[in-house]
């Protein structure tokens, strides 16, 4: 008798063991999806969902995916490369070129918290905002619009509700309108003079535009270009976008048999694609590690080229990611170049 009843209970529990794992619904994981095809997978699943925005050559892009495998945190997860072309509408909508970051939403597509980070305490915040649906207090976001995270949510929410709306054809002046006399930033103005636009009235677009290329800082040139271009066309009906230079080059420089405090001499090869001569007005490096080894002025005819040499010396052994940044006339101002390497002990150190 014992033994029936043993039994009974023992299968009983296997039972239920099962049912209660059917109904905890896991993460699912997605790569580089539409923010719609996103969204209709959470309604199915009546999950929030999470849209990881990360640089995939970035160390602590790859950290937080390790991390992420590791939790188990109950959400669809959509990560996104933003090095994709289809991708940079997020950084122009954030204002921000920050990685990685994590915004969560509703499954209605409502902006609930932005998680910046790849710590453990951001994966625990991420998880906190999933399973309660509320914003973390915990992690504050750093932003440039200079706003508390508790202003900033329900304003970013309020613009790509804007975006959304005007993609389905609906005119959205009036909320466009009161965003920006409380927000005043250039995806705000891009989504009001697209809006004049699909409506017809190009005058106040083209008064938009003008306002849109008055954006000029490094961040704006480096976030927006795409629009600008936009914007040119519109100010100006004969604007010829091909007629501009355009940098090209590497996106990153593997730099092999580096050694500590031995200097390391290497070129980048700098492209014009364009029609019109490039000038590099600067060349900005990230540490004194890096180093120009001619102080010179870059100027490349169309489709030409040339070398910037230059110079790096670790200070220390292992896996170094340093940057150098390009700023020119180009019709992408604003140009990022990874230098990265493995470096060995100095020999003299060795022996």
């Amino acid at each position: 008798m014992k033994l029936m009843n043993f039994c009974y209970f023992f299968f009983l529990g296997l039972i239920l063991c099962n049912l209660i794992s059917c109904n905890i619904k896991q993460k699912e994981v997605l790569y580089n999806q539409d923010f719609n095809v996103v969204k209709q997978v959470a309604i199915d699943r009546s999950q929030n969902f999470c849209v990881v925005l990360l640089d995939t050559t970035n160390l602590t892009s790859r950290i937080y995916l390790e991390r992420l495998r590791d939790n188990a945190i109950q959400a669809v997860f959509n990560i996104v490369n933003l090095e994709l072309p289809s991708s940079h509408w997020y950084k122009q909508w954030l204002f921000s070129n920050s990685d990685p970051v994590t915004c969560i939403f509703a499954p209605s597509g409502n902006l609930i918290d932005i998680i910046p980070g790849a710590s453990r305490k951001c994966l625990r915040c991420i998880k906190q905002v999933v399973d309660t649906g509320t914003r973390c207090s915990e992690l504050s976001y750093y932003n440039n619009f200079f706003l508390k995270k508790e202003q900033l949510i329900p304003v970013l929410d309020n613009i790509l509700q804007c975006k959304y709306r005007a993609e389905k054809g609906l005119n959205i002046e009036s909320q466009i309108s009161l965003l920006l006399d409380s927000i005043n930033y250039p995806y705000g103005v891009y989504l009001g003079m697209m809006n004049f636009v699909n409506h017809g009235e190009y005058e106040k677009a083209k008064l938009l535009a003008k306002q849109l290329l008055s954006f000029n800082n490094d961040l704006d040139l480096e976030i927006y270009p795409e629009l600008q271009i936009l914007a040119k066309g519109l100010v100006d009906p004969n604007y010829n976008s091909k007629a501009e230079p355009k940098l090209e080059c590497v996106s990153q420089v593997l730099l092999s048999n580096c050694e500590k405090n031995v200097p390391r001499r290497f070129e980048l090869e700098v492209n014009n694609s364009g029609e019109s001569s490039l000038k590099i007005q600067e060349v900005q490096l990230s540490c004194s590690c890096i180093n120009l080894v001619e102080e010179k002025t870059y100027i490349i005819p169309p489709h030409k080229s040339q070398n910037i040499k230059l110079e790096f010396t670790a200070n220390k052994a292992g896996r170094i990611v340093r940057e150098i940044v390009l700023k020119s006339n180009g019709i992408y101002p604003i140009t990022r170049i990874k230098i990265v390497t493995n470096v060995s002990p100095s020999k003299g150190k060795e022996a």
